[in-house]
């Protein structure tokens, strides 16, 4: 309804139009404060989810040094690794060992004679079908495979031998390259003498005999080179497999060359890559919230969080957990600082890892009581540590959700504020605008009616007779 009034103030000769808009711009002032206030709002939110992020880091870094088993680890090295590798269990006893490998351990390989193609018959002496096994590892039996009239070719020999899936694979090579000179190659899927696979026929066709088979891997024969050989400490072993697990309590030796090359099982760095860890993480969050400080050339603060309350808290309570102290670990350290971490000038944490290594050597046992305690009722620094994190960062209860939660409700109510006021603003720019154009009639009507009353004054006045 108000859009359809409208005064053009030709009638009074006043701009209604720039009074209307006058007061309504002064009205509406209250209403852009509220929404640069929601635009602020809005800034922080992000800002302090931002700071979530990093706080739900620094949680997990935390809780990952009370964990119980950190600290038991083992780390394993090689001198060689192009010779051997390793890797140890937790309980495997700390040492070193050397290796030397005189042998690795091979898969069987045995080759038939030649034949003319693919699709010659493999039958011997007029037979009409032959059956055979295929064994593992000198076993008295196997798997059955049967060659007849179906099957009665090399090709039909190693698809049947394939198909058998007994660990040994069948390929045919055509040695001259001119398919007149055709071989039956038979490799055994898994090394060493007890992985191997023979072909055994257990008719008497002489078909074996006459197919040929010849070992070619190992060269002499003898099926026992198929087995790696090594030694530990000039200890001779034998082992059908380049993996071994059954040699040393929890350490699996991986064999990859003949030489030479040293073992040792040391004590796990996974304290040093826990600490490291939380020590990224904390240095990120604080990073974040020093940001927040930075100033500009007239020197206010920079960041969306400067002056925020909750930002301000949870900078001091993290500075102040890495000064936490524990005297109920059950061990002889009491805080972070004997292990190695140090904190700038810059709030920024670092690691000493010659402190810590030394700390580790002299009793890592008071290094795992400081971290998360002796036993499972005393305290270690990092149970401290994380109930605080936890407090700061927990997406549901923590400090900065709540302040998260509460910048969420404000909005919410600005919102409904600004909504309410947009309201009333319309409402008194219809009614001005009324207001405005009856006004300005009404002042057009009395400018006409002066000027007709002047007039007739003016047409009654008396003319001269001259």
């Amino acid at each position: 309804m108000g859009n359809e009034i409208s005064f053009s103030g030709l009638g009074s000769g006043i701009d209604f139009n720039l009074v209307r808009d006058a007061i309504i711009a002064s009205r509406s002032r209250s209403i852009t404060v509220l929404q640069n206030k929601v635009n602020t709002f809005n800034g922080r939110i992000d800002g302090l989810k931002e700071l979530n992020a990093g706080l739900a880091g620094l949680i997990t870094a935390s809780e990952s040094l009370t964990d119980r088993t950190l600290g038991f680890g083992r780390a394993t090295n090689t001198s060689a690794a192009a010779i051997a590798t390793a890797q140890s269990e937790a309980s495997t006893t700390i040492g070193s060992y050397n290796l030397n490998i005189t042998r690795l351990a091979s898969n069987l390989t045995q080759s038939s004679r030649s034949y003319a193609s693919e699709d010659t018959a493999v039958l011997a002496g007029g037979a009409t079908s032959a059956t055979f096994e295929l064994r593992k590892g000198g076993s008295a039996e196997g798997v059955e495979i049967t060659i007849d009239s179906a099957s009665n070719t090399l090709a039909g020999l190693r698809d049947a031998i394939n198909a058998a899936d007994a660990g040994v694979t069948a390929t045919i090579i055509d040695v001259q390259g001119d398919g007149t000179s055709n071989q039956l190659v038979l490799t055994s899927d898994e090394t060493g003498s007890a992985g191997r696979v023979e072909l055994v026929e257990t008719t008497a066709t002489g078909t074996l005999a006459d197919i040929d088979l010849t070992t070619v891997n190992p060269s002499g024969g003898n099926f026992s080179d198929l087995d790696a050989e090594f030694s530990i400490n000039n200890l001779t072993i034998n082992r059908s497999s380049n993996v071994v697990s059954d040699a040393i309590s929890g350490v699996t030796f991986t064999l990859k060359d003949v030489g030479s090359t040293t073992i040792s099982v040391t004590e796990s760095s996974d304290i040093e890559n826990k600490l490291r860890s939380f020590i990224l993480a904390y240095n990120s969050v604080q990073g974040f919230i020093g940001g927040q400080y930075e100033t500009d050339a007239t020197g206010r603060p920079t960041g969306i969080l400067a002056g925020e309350s909750t930002t301000r808290s949870v900078q001091r309570q993290l500075r102040d957990i890495v000064r936490t102290t524990s005297d109920t670990n059950g061990g002889n350290l009491t805080n972070l600082f004997e292990l190695g971490v140090t904190v700038d000038e810059n709030g920024q944490l670092d690691l000493d890892t010659a402190v810590l290594n030394e700390r580790l050597a002299d009793s890592s046992e008071d290094v795992r009581s400081l971290l998360y305690g002796a036993t499972e009722s005393d305290t270690g620094i990092f149970q401290q540590v994380e109930s605080i994190t936890k407090s700061l960062g927990d997406s549901i209860t923590g400090s900065v959700q709540t302040a998260i939660t509460g910048y969420e409700s404000s909005i919410s109510n600005l919102g409904k504020t600004i909504s309410s006021r947009l309201e009333n603003i319309n409402r008194l720019r219809d009614s001005l605008t009324r207001q405005f154009a009856a006004a300005d009639a009404a002042i057009g009507q009395l400018n006409g009616q002066g000027t007709a009353l002047a007039n007739i004054i003016k047409s009654l006045e008396p003319r001269n007779s001259d």
